[in-house]
């Protein structure tokens, strides 16, 4: 058992001392789960406009692009912060993802908004492809403004997506 500790020991101080580090995840496009396709690792923009914070549709840019369209459901509102449970539509006409071009995803959205400054939310939201795709997580991360008609959206995309 002593011998083992040891040696885990010093495979963790080897890697804790070597002299190459990470530069980012540029050079790393793409991954592969065991047993799984192809993965990728995507980021960009989301922008999206609504007259009803419920319905918004806009436009996907960055490592994937085409058309988003957003349902909302009901609001559950803790003090400052709003909740609500969504689906998304992605419509993928262009972009890093070559198999998913030409592709329509569905994902499951769970909306987190902070109302810091009213009437500017900042957003963080959670999601997960339900179809379209073998498997998907995303993060978003902006502001929506409920002070215009029609209501406007930016959100920063970071995730991955397994095509089928």
């Amino acid at each position: 058992m002593v011998k083992r500790i040891i040696a885990v020991t010093l495979v963790g101080v080897w890697f804790g001392c070597r002299t190459e580090t990470p530069t980012g995840t540029q050079d790393l496009p793409t991954f592969a789960v065991a047993g799984s396709a192809e993965c990728y690792a995507v980021t960009g923009a989301i922008d999206q406009v609504g007259t009803a914070p419920n319905q918004l549709s806009g436009t996907i840019s960055g490592d994937v692009e085409g058309s988003v369209n957003t349902v909302g459901g009901p609001v559950d509102a803790r003090g400052v912060v709003l909740s609500r449970p969504g689906e998304q539509t992605w419509v993928i006409t262009g972009g890093i993802v070559d198999p998913l071009i030409g592709n329509t995803l569905r994902l499951h959205v769970e909306v987190l908004a902070v109302a810091a400054l009213p009437p500017v939310f900042r957003i963080n939201t959670r999601a997960r492809v339900v179809d379209g795709a073998w498997q998907g997580n995303l993060t978003y991360h902006g502001t929506t403004d409920v002070s215009t008609v029609p209501i406007t959206s930016h959100l920063d995309y970071h995730g991955v997506l397994c095509p089928s």
